[in-house]
């Protein structure tokens, strides 16, 4: 109604003076360009109507109008590219009228939004721990550690070194969870103090807490566990009696005390005298030979016997049946020459043998002969009277039976040929097409004017009837000279 009342009043101006811009009248202007958010662009307009819609180049924006501010008409729809220059034009709801008006504008720059680098909703300039979600400002325990009680003790675990005892905020000497008392007054605290009920004692010693460990006679043994209260105790026999075997020596210095001929061991103990019968300087008990000065152990000729070697064998005398003779190790070690070669039984390889120093092919005891002279002595000669030969059976001089000796056969094996020819030894060298190329190599062999298929292949000719180096059998044109692979011009 008050746009009509409005364009009522511009008609009758119009018709009474001059002609009058509706927009004059109505003053519509922009006001107010913003970002709902990223994607929603906000347009305000002054003076506008209600009842209209807006649309900004070709995208529809809705408009409602404000309580606040008043008369003023907001649109809203998508962004554009800030700083583009775009037009705005308000339309008539349920009409289709053109624009009632149109209003350039520029899209402004998308604002800053405040960097939040732990996603707690705070801008990083407003947050004291902008590292930390959990934490807007360091409290005691700075950004990084929670402000934590777990003993509620009023001291947070990261100032507390015993966060479980609410008693203690640090260990001290008896550690978390154990009071730092001293039951005894003693200057040890009762975590370390091994009586603590007892002011003049730490620790139990020998006696026990509430005991003193006083050693009246000074022997080592406090009164709590001495008999003798009196006199030192040893550890000898009764403690009380100080010279158990009545040597005159105390016990305390005695290294034998239950012996009274011995105070110290010596190199056979307390139980054994150091008696050396045969004055050789070594005691009875150590001698293995005690009556016998010269030896102290029986060794090969025992005791009372010297081990003496006079020929130097090796062998003591009293074990040597040639005691001025040298031993040798074949049968009579007194006779070096076993078998009366003249050869004496060390260098004597065969020593039972009078016909052969060393063993050769045949060993100690039999002869070397080569009945047939082939050096093959008759003792690992298959054919001891004939001559052998190196092809198969030794005793065959002709294995293929060729009547060629194997001597002579270039082919032992083969009977049919005495050389390998050019086919080699058990292939004969035949000839099928008489081109004087056996078959063995012969591609061809069965055309005698060919040993290779060539181009045409075996039985047809590789005739170039034009020289062009094309065969006439695969040459296109054979009559005419070409360049080309098909033999053509």
């Amino acid at each position: 109604m008050r746009r009509k009342a409005i364009i009522a009043v511009a008609f009758l101006l119009c018709l009474s003076a001059c002609t009058l811009n509706i927009l004059d009248l109505l003053d519509i202007t922009i006001i107010d360009v913003s970002y709902v958010d990223t994607e929603i662009l906000s347009v305000w307009l002054k003076n506008a109507p209600a009842g209209y819609y807006a649309a900004v180049e070709d995208q529809f924006f809705a408009c409602e109008m404000l309580d606040d501010p008043p008369e003023v008409l907001e649109c809203i729809g998508p962004t554009f590219e800030s700083g583009q220059e775009v037009t705005i034009r308000l339309y008539e709801i349920g009409t289709d009228e053109g624009p009632l008006v149109e209003l350039p504008f520029t899209v402004p720059a998308l604002p800053k939004v405040p960097e939040d680098s732990d996603n707690d909703g705070i801008p990083d300039l407003e947050d004291g721990c902008p590292s930390n979600p959990e934490k807007t400002s360091p409290g005691l325990c700075g950004c990084k550690v929670k402000d934590i009680d777990t003993d509620e003790d009023g001291t947070p675990d990261c100032m507390d070194t015993c966060p479980n005892d609410p008693e203690k905020t640090s260990p001290g000497d008896c550690g978390c969870g154990t009071e730092d008392k001293d039951s005894d007054e003693d200057g040890a605290l009762d975590c370390k103090d091994k009586c603590p009920e007892d002011p003049e004692k730490s620790k139990p010693g020998e006696c026990g807490c509430g005991i003193s460990d006083k050693d009246s006679d000074g022997d080592g043994i406090p009164n709590c566990h001495d008999d003798c209260d009196s006199g030192k105790t040893d550890s000898v026999g009764n403690p009380c009696d100080n010279d158990e075997d009545n040597d005159g020596v105390d016990d305390f210095s005695d290294g034998c005390p239950f012996n009274p001929k011995k105070t110290n061991p010596g190199e056979c103990g307390c139980e054994v005298l150091d008696t050396d019968s045969d004055k050789d300087g070594k005691p009875d008990c150590l001698d293995k030979c005690p009556e016998d000065p010269e030896k102290t152990k029986p060794k090969e000729c025992g005791c009372g016997v010297p081990d003496k070697d006079s020929d130097g064998d090796d062998v003591p005398d009293c074990k040597d049946q040639c005691p001025f003779d040298y031993n040798d190790p074949v049968e009579d070690p007194c006779d070096h020459d076993e078998d009366g070669d003249g050869y004496d039984d060390f260098i004597d390889e065969c020593p039972f043998d009078p016909n052969k120093k060393h063993p050769g092919e045949c060993g100690c005891g039999v002869a070397e002969t080569d009945s047939d002279g082939d050096d093959v002595p008759d003792c690992e000669d298959a054919c001891p009277f004939d001559y052998n030969d190196p092809v198969g059976d030794p005793c065959d001089h002709d294995e293929d039976g060729d009547g060629t000796d194997d001597f002579s056969d270039g082919c032992p094996y083969d009977p049919d040929k005495s050389s390998p020819g050019v086919c080699g030894c058990c292939e004969p060298d035949t000839d099928s097409d008489g081109d004087d190329t056996p078959d063995c190599i012969d591609d061809c062999k069965f055309d005698p004017e060919k040993t290779e298929p060539g181009d045409c292949g075996c039985g047809i000719p590789d005739t170039d009837s034009d020289d062009d180096d094309v065969s006439d059998c695969i040459d296109e044109c054979p009559t005419e000279w070409g360049t080309l692979p098909d033999g053509c011009p």
